[in-house]
């Protein structure tokens, strides 16, 4: 995804790679990775589509995560492609495009 030449993530992303970052090495080379782009932050247009996200897709046989509701919902409201290893995580919500 693209902004003005910068890639963009959302913030969450960095979170969820920093919660597995056990030592100071590994947090600061995150860091320093995500310096070189653009990170979109939360907003109320994001929160409100990840509660609608949340809303239509959590049942009994499915579970969303927190921080995938909120990465979807990020690019949903962008329009921005999502990248990810974990397309299974996010292909059944209406509207998701990914990055090729």
């Amino acid at each position: 995804m693209e902004i003005m030449n910068h890639t963009a993530y959302s913030v969450i992303t960095q979170l969820e790679l920093l919660v597995g970052a056990n030592t100071l090495t590994k947090k600061e080379a995150i860091n320093k990775i995500f310096e070189a782009y653009y990170g979109i932050p939360l907003n109320q247009v994001i929160s409100s589509k990840s509660v609608q996200i949340m809303q239509t897709y959590i049942s009994g046989q499915r579970r969303i995560s927190v921080p995938d509701c909120l990465i979807a919902a990020t690019s949903l409201t962008t329009g921005y492609p999502l990248l990810t290893y974990n397309k299974k995580d996010f292909d059944f919500i209406d509207g998701i495009i990914f990055y090729k």
